[in-house]
């Protein structure tokens, strides 16, 4: 069972490394225009460790913590998986609104 939710989690982190290239070159553009001038994208409490002004680091602490998943004892699989599902939510649901938005 694990393989197949650990199938769909890598199936996930690629749709948002898609949108997150996307969403840094919108990001890229508002800053030129001199916009934007925000220093993380999502909020310190966010559960995430990344504190970045795009998106990419934070897809990649997402594929960082696949891999411990996929290494993780059976005690342990539950609690990563549902930080990193909440993670994941947060994560989509920030890029599909800033995508629309801008």
């Amino acid at each position: 069972m694990h393989d197949s939710v650990t199938a769909k989690l890598h199936d996930t982190l690629k749709e948002l490394y898609h949108q997150a290239i996307d969403a840094d070159k919108k990001l890229a553009g508002l800053r030129a225009k001199g916009q934007a001038k925000f220093s993380a994208v999502l909020r310190e409490d966010s559960q995430f460790t990344t504190h970045a002004d795009h998106f990419m680091p934070y897809v990649a602490e997402l594929a960082e913590e696949l891999e411990l998943l996929e290494m993780s004892t059976d005690e342990e699989y539950q609690a990563l998986l549902g930080r990193m599902v909440h993670k994941i939510q947060l994560l989509a649901s920030t890029l599909g609104q800033f995508l629309r938005l801008s």
